[in-house]
């Protein structure tokens, strides 16, 4: 059945109007992931997304690739997934660094992700994981006139596979790590990028009043 034509020009509007506060482009990113799965193997690996924001709602799509540090044979897992986001929180505060404001904010993530190990003889099914997970980020802006947003981001997540989860050993097969019913602890450090509107970028510039004092006086500039 094809939709009414007043559906599709909802979708069409609220596709085009989808910022959060201040933001009227997709947030562009990367991180640097460690990882723990249930089978004690530790991994590492690299992660780019791409979220869109309404107000504080956010939905993102992901695709990482991660690579077991003892493995010799240089298996690895691609995994493609999308992620629901809510900011829970935010603050402006002073940066540490320089005469500016900053705002850091607190993110609950809804995570699902499809896996594919790189093992030839992998002939499972590619894994399906479901997960929870919390984000810090720290955003701010340029000087020099421009809308653009900047963040630093941290994030916990836990992913559980659905599936066989009992021992591959005890199948007589080899353990994959990262693939399979196992549950996975992963840690991302990364950076994040897009555009904002003038008025939110604004709160981000570096001040421009330097403040003298002069035995009683006080003088603003």
């Amino acid at each position: 059945m094809r939709p009414p034509i007043e559906l599709s020009l909802i979708v069409v509007v609220l596709a085009a109007t989808a910022h959060a506060d201040g933001e009227r482009t997709p947030m562009f990113g990367g991180s640097v992931l460690a990882v723990r799965d249930g089978s004690r193997a530790e991994l590492v690996g690299v992660e780019l997304e791409m979220a869109w924001w309404w107000r504080r709602i956010g939905i993102a799509f992901e695709g990482a690739q991660r690579r077991a540090i003892s493995d010799n044979d240089g298996v690895g897992t691609t995994a493609l997934g999308a992620s629901v986001r809510v900011l829970i929180a935010r603050q402006l505060m002073p940066s540490l660094l320089e005469p500016r404001d900053v705002e850091l904010g607190l993110e609950l993530h809804g995570v699902v992700e499809r896996a594919w190990s790189s093992r030839v003889d992998d002939g499972d099914d590619p894994a399906i994981r479901y997960g929870v997970g919390i984000a810090a980020r720290l955003r701010g802006g340029g000087d020099d006139g421009s809308a653009l947003l900047a963040e630093s981001r941290l994030f916990v997540r836990v992913l559980w596979a659905r599936g066989d989860t009992s021992s591959p050993i005890a199948r007589g097969e080899t353990p994959v790590p990262d693939h399979g019913g196992e549950t996975l602890v992963l840690v991302g450090l990364g950076a994040a990028w897009g555009a904002g509107e003038r008025h939110y970028a604004a709160r981000f510039r570096r001040h421009t009043t330097e403040t003298f004092e002069w035995g009683q006086i006080t003088i603003d500039r």
